[in-house]
């Protein structure tokens, strides 16, 4: 059986440790996007690993899926592949934002508990689409509106000579 990342931990004590994390998000247990993927969507899977740096705690580690959107355009399901490596500093008070060396992004949490699938779901929620889109849709898109009073009338040109050939005429 495969573990959830659905825990709390003590970034201190598992920093020290060097405690490694590893296991995956089903689309139940999904808080911040489960309204914005299909449930036919992959397991979230995740490594991590806590460590230090310098006087941080650290989070690494890669967060990997196989996320099903809806297509914004033919509103058919898209793929969507992703693969993150994480380099995360773990922090709780945001003075600390700007002391954080430059290989890592914060991560700011509060409280004394980190929750993991807080993490795994914020970071996947920074690589997600605004607008989830095929790349060619796989169905021919309507050329019309879908208002039944909606009628698409082309646009006759006039000829610019038609004055011309009425002149012509007489």
């Amino acid at each position: 059986m495969t573990k959830t990342l659905h825990i709390e931990v003590d970034p201190s004590l598992c920093a020290s440790q060097e405690r490694i994390i590893s296991g995956e998000l089903v689309y139940e247990e999904l808080q911040q996007i489960q309204a914005d993927i299909d449930p036919s969507s992959s397991p979230i899977r995740a490594e991590l690993t806590f460590g230090k740096a310098g006087k941080f705690v650290v989070l690494t580690g890669r967060i990997s899926a196989n996320l099903v959107l809806q297509c914004a355009a033919c509103l058919e399901l898209v793929d969507f592949p992703i693969d993150i490596n994480v380099k995360l500093a773990i922090i709780n008070d945001e003075a600390k934002i700007g002391l954080i060396m430059d290989d890592y992004e914060p991560y700011l949490y509060e409280g004394e508990r980190l929750l993991i699938s807080d993490v795994v779901e914020a970071e996947v929620v920074l690589v997600m689409p605004s607008i989830a889109r095929h790349d060619v849709c796989p169905i021919e898109l309507p050329k019309t509106s879908t208002s039944k009073d909606f009628t698409l009338e082309m646009e006759e040109k006039k000829n610019p000579f038609e004055v011309l050939e009425k002149l012509k005429l007489n």
